[in-house]
């Protein structure tokens, strides 16, 4: 392509040695007309593609590599090798050799980073302040350039990969992926172990996995493979500079894509059914049906909207009938069109204890409204809700985070045409009756795959990584016979169009503050309005929540209350789905003080939605079945939490000791007692002397904001309200070391050390804070990457109610408590030595980078709301508090910090695991 003057001599004048290699598509990508941004694509002489984002407000950069190749080309006699490289990839290059370089210069510039491999693509991303990108990007590129691969470290990686691996055997999700895996076609790729462990990974004899892995790294990672994306607050032709400066020595091999070519599924094994033992007490049960591809149709969506019609929770959907049977408690469908083969829709079924004796009724049942589905099709009317209400979430999308947004389309740019790159996900062009009738035809009884995981399930096989067991077999002719003759139900029929769709979209004017202010005339509600119409979007988020006394009087009101909320959002199930798919969400959550109320979306309806929430709070509707299914969900969740992660049963075990929460077992004790007279009480003890706060931030007027606050105050029957909030203690460490030992089943062992500062003040919460920052590199690269303890293994910040503190995490398959316990305290033993030595340029740098997370500015109107919330929610409201914060933070020296970090370890809680007996 011939470039334009003007741009061949920008080129010139810019890469003086390296040749003007770019070819530049202005102007030709969709971009949203709420996106300021300005966008470039260019295609280097090697072949990579790449997105530039011009984002002058933006104080984080970011950047995403995309390969075009994931675990499905793993050797069979190499499984797991991708991710393998993935982890070796970041371990030193022929420019930056020492293995940490890249992760610490990330670090320590307020950036954070990661990967992932998939079955067809891996992706590399990483954020940073946006002073700092163009030696981010100069580090990064080196990956593709010349990594060094070195022998040293491939035990080590290995090793880390199999602790990844180990962590999640007892993981479920990842159990019935493994099943799903043994299933499928054996020529598929996908059906192989992808993880990757210390048998599949050997490195016997010595140099034979860094061979495979670099033949591999050869063979798969070409320069016309990646696709790139960068976002920085540089103008376009600046950030064209760099990314053709470092990123176009990156090999171009030339290789072809790595391509799919085989069905997921052998038509000679359908219909299939396979049943799965968990290891947690859930009762899941999928159908699968390959469908016809759907991948060319992408403008379209025909997979997608059917889906979507099946996922539907409101009036006649095929959840509303199975839990008005007492077979169900939620239901998701989701369609897989990326393959040039095959479509695959799903459609997962939560199922309570009577719907898995029924699980054959469930499947006629969803046979049932497919007939319905397919008699009558795709109303043109519901065809165009969905493209109205696509239409309106790009033409008034929010900003993500950087680090997200990017990752997220440099995967786009493989899926879609350079012009789509974009606005695909939101693109809905016209509605293909004869392809959806196509797609529709083949989800038969005769073409699935039924999916059963539940306890007692007849098994006859294992898994080999995952030890999982599982059963196969193949539906009988009988069963398949039964579907397709199964009674049509008329309670059951695709869903009347959305009463929620927005039709008020003006931004009103109301300019902006910056931080909210307290309306007076909302008598018994503490009302809090902040007017913003930066964001330029007809949207607004709106919060209340009840702090009730009620909250704190034990285990059996925790449980009631949490029970009461649960039959609420089943209650209000339809309604707030409706609100959902036309952009008004809303959330309703039991929380140790009370009950917290969130809506957020387009503000045309809120109100509406708020006074239907706050009606039904007042007055619900409770019935006894839907009782009995609600409260056996609730106890599977309490028995299932004692199943959770090692380390995540040790925070929950720290917050029951630190917030004086009721203890699991206390839980579990009352609600087996609890009964639906207890959740009837709920309401008049929750009302009768609560405080009550609201926040209203986006585009609202004030008169509507104090209209909502005393509608909500006359729904409630809001009379005795109390003048402050309640608050809660948190339990004050002393210095004699408090230890706990919580018995888990895992094969993984966990120790969690909580540090406790002494006080809630400013100059301590500084301490805290910036101690954080420069321990947590080197705690994750000593004891992660150097000692290999295991794969989960950070430590962070942990503030209870202002009060700060520090926590240190790891959970290993192969250390105990004993030596975790140790090597955390030699750690933190050599730190005092560590932080005598930073010079003043690393103590600078350790606080810009805290700075910056700090004072990074709100990307969208969800994260201001948030972050004024969480102000709002303390005891001392104080919207200067993050200015006083970074005050004291540019303060400190290395003494004080020495003296933090020996004063907070004077105060410690050690949460320990261990196997129960047997």
């Amino acid at each position: 392509m011939q470039l334009s003057q003007a741009r061949s001599f920008q080129c010139l004048l810019a890469l003086i040695v390296l040749f003007c290699s770019t070819i530049s598509i202005a102007g030709e990508i969709i971009k949203s007309p709420n996106d300021s941004r300005e966008y470039r694509s260019i295609t280097l002489k090697n072949g990579l593609q790449a997105l530039l984002i011009s984002d002058p407000q933006a104080d984080k950069a970011a950047a995403s590599l995309d390969v075009g190749v994931g675990s499905n080309a793993n050797p069979d006699e190499r499984l797991g090798l991708a991710h393998f490289l993935e982890h070796m990839l970041f371990l030193g290059t022929k420019k930056y050799p020492e293995a940490g370089e890249y992760q610490a210069f990330i670090q320590s510039h307020g950036g954070n980073h990661n990967a992932f491999t998939a079955n067809h693509t891996t992706n590399y991303y990483f954020d940073i302040d946006s002073s700092h990108l163009a030696p981010a990007l100069d580090r990064f590129s080196q990956f593709f350039i010349a990594p060094l691969f070195e022998e040293q470290y491939t035990d080590r990686e290995r090793h880390a990969v199999h602790s990844e691996y180990s962590s999640k055997i007892r993981d479920d999700g990842r159990r019935a992926y493994a099943v799903t895996k043994q299933v499928m076609n054996p020529d598929h790729p996908g059906n192989r172990f992808a993880v990757g462990s210390l048998e599949t990974l050997s490195n016997e004899p010595a140099g034979a996995l860094r061979e495979d892995m670099i033949a591999f790294y050869n063979t798969h990672y070409s320069a016309n493979l990646m696709k790139l994306v960068v976002l920085g607050k540089e103008p376009l032709a600046e950030l064209e500079q760099w990314v053709t400066r470092y990123f176009s020595a990156i090999p171009d091999r030339a290789l072809p894509p790595f391509e799919v070519k085989v069905p997921a599924y052998r038509a000679s094994d359908l219909p299939m059914e396979v049943l799965i033992e968990p290891v947690k007490d859930i009762r899941q049960l999928s159908m699968t049906f390959p469908l016809p591809p759907s991948k060319a149709s992408w403008p379209n969506k025909p997979a997608q909207l059917i889906a979507g019609v099946i996922g539907y929770e409101g009036d006649g959907s095929l959840l509303a009938y199975l839990k008005e049977q007492g077979w169900a408690t939620g239901l998701g469908a989701y369609s897989d069109s990326s393959s040039a083969v095959e479509t695959l829709l799903t459609t997962s079924i939560s199922l309570t204890k009577e719907g898995l004796q029924h699980r054959d009724d469930v499947v006629a049942a969803f046979f049932s409204f497919m007939r319905a589905f397919q008699t009558t099709g795709l109303a043109q009317s519901l065809f165009d809700e969905e493209q109205t209400l696509a239409a309106n979430d790009f033409r008034f999308l929010a900003k993500q985070e950087p680090i997200h947004y990017v990752s997220q389309l440099s995967q786009q740019m493989r899926d879609y045409p350079e012009r789509h790159w974009i606005d695909a996900p939101y693109r809905l062009e016209t509605l293909d009756q004869t392809q959806i009738s196509q797609l529709l035809s083949a989800i038969t009884p005769a073409n699935m795959v039924l999916k059963v995981q539940a306890k007692g399930l007849e098994t006859n096989q294992t898994e080999p990584h995952f030890k999982a067991p599982f059963a196969k077999q193949k539906i009988s002719a009988d069963r398949i016979a039964t579907w397709q003759a199964a009674d049509t139900q008329t309670a059951l029929y695709v869903r009347h169009n959305n009463p929620f769709v927005p039709s008020d979209l003006n931004i009103a004017e109301i300019g902006s503050q910056k931080v909210p202010t307290e309306l007076e005339n909302t008598p018994h509600v503490e009302s809090w309005y902040l007017p913003d119409t930066t964001f330029k979007l007809p949207k607004a988020d709106l919060y209340f929540t009840l702090l009730s006394p009620f909250s704190r009087t034990g285990a059996k009101a925790s449980v009631a209350m949490d029970l009461y909320v649960d039959m609420l959002n089943e209650q209000l199930n339809p309604v707030l789905y409706d609100a959902a798919i036309a952009g008004l969400s809303a959330n309703i959550y039991a929380h140790s003080r009370g009950i917290t109320v969130r809506v957020s979306g387009y503000n045309d309806k809120v109100g509406v939605l708020i006074d239907t929430i706050a009606a039904a709070m007042r007055h619900p509707t409770l019935p006894a079945k839907r009782f009995n299914v609600v409260k056996q969900s609730y106890l599977d969740g309490l028995q299932n939490a004692a199943k959770d992660k090692p380390f995540q049963q040790l925070f929950r075990v720290g917050y029951e000791t630190l917030l004086n929460n009721p203890a699991l077992a206390e839980l579990n004790t009352a609600a087996q007692d609890i009964t639906l007279k207890d959740i009837q009480e709920v309401p008049d003890a929750l009302f009768a002397t609560p405080f009550v706060r609201l926040f209203a931030h986006g585009n609202l007027t004030a008169e509507q904001t104090e209209q909502i606050a005393r509608k909500i105050a006359e729904t409630l029957q809001l009379e005795n309200t109390a003048s402050t909030p309640l608050e809660i203690a948190v339990k004050r460490l002393d210095t004699q070391a408090l230890t706990k030992t919580v018995p888990v089943e895992h094969n993984d062992t966990a120790l969690a050390l909580y540090l406790q500062g002494s006080s809630t003040g400013i100059a301590e919460r500084a301490q805290t804070a910036l101690l954080a920052e420069i321990l947590s590199a080197p705690f994750y690269s000593e004891l992660r990457t150097e000692q290999q303890l295991g794969y989960i293994v950070f430590a962070s910040p942990m503030s209870l109610r202002d009060l700060p503190g520090l926590s240190f995490v790891v959970q290993s398959p192969t250390a105990s408590a004993e030596l975790i316990e140790t090597r955390i305290n030699a750690f933190l033993d050599r730190q005092s030595a560590a932080l005598r030595a930073l010079t003043p340029d690393d103590l600078e740098r350790f606080k810009n980078s805290l700075i910056s997370r700090l004072t990074t500015e709100d990307k969208n109107r969800k994260e201001r709301t948030n972050r004024f919330w969480q102000l709002l929610d303390k005891a001392n409201i104080d919207f200067a508090d993050r200015d006083k914060l970074v005050a004291a933070i540019k303060q400190l020296d290395n003494a004080q910090l020495i003296k933090a970090l020996e004063s907070l370890q004077q105060r410690r809680l050690t949460l320990r695991t261990m196997q129960p007996p047997e």
